[in-house]
């Protein structure tokens, strides 16, 4: 079965912005970094570096700035395995990204946060939070981040032994996949759905 990912690090863009703070060429330069010292692996000197980003943009009241470098910073939580630092994080940055309307922030966070309660191996915090996520992307019309959310609550339910919902939610994900001509993921979730189906048939014989 596969696990819903995570979503990428968000760079998010800085375009120039009349009478900006100082501190936020700083803070772009501290996130860059951090990005730098992320691929090369060096993971706590890139948390030092995202946590100094959001500390710049905060300073310079620059919210939805600091909510991008809150995200990154808690998805390095992440990857060190400190999953209620992340989880302080993902909440933190989904409120400023609210403060903003910056709907698709939004779902991303409770995706990252459903995200978190998963590998906890807390599958009904988890639904929860992806519920949510994929609420947004269906007003949105984003069908293959709502495709996305679909396997994520698809392996929630795996995780609860709830099988048959967990293969129902597998072929809604599919469904859509194939609509968005997303045909990595539209294999993946094939393969998901027939090896779940099998399983099942098997069992039921």
């Amino acid at each position: 079965m596969i696990k819903g990912r995570y979503f990428r690090l968000t760079k998010g863009r800085f375009s120039p912005i009349m009478n900006e703070h100082a501190e936020n060429d700083d803070a772009a330069g501290a996130l860059q970094k951090g990005f730098e010292l992320l691929q090369s692996g060096a993971h706590e000197q890139a948390l030092a570096e995202f946590t100094r980003a959001e500390e710049l943009y905060a300073a310079a009241g620059d919210g939805q700035r600091q909510a991008r470098a809150c995200t990154n910073k808690a998805l390095v939580m992440v990857q060190l395995r400190r999953f209620e630092e992340a989880l302080d994080g993902f909440r933190a940055a989904l409120r400023r990204f609210e403060e903003g309307d910056e709907f698709i922030r939004v779902a991303e966070q409770y995706g990252n946060i459903g995200s978190v309660h998963r590998d906890l191996e807390q599958p009904d915090e988890a639904l929860e939070s992806y519920a949510e996520a994929l609420a947004i992307y269906q007003q949105l019309g984003l069908r293959e981040r709502a495709a996305d959310q679909c396997t994520n609550i698809a392996y929630a339910r795996f995780m609860k032994k709830e099988y048959e919902e967990a293969l129902r939610w597998y072929r809604e994900a599919l469904a859509l996949y194939t609509q968005t001509g997303s045909e990595d993921k539209r294999a993946l979730t094939a393969e998901n759905v027939s090896r779940l189906a099998a399983a099942l048939e098997g069992t039921s014989e």
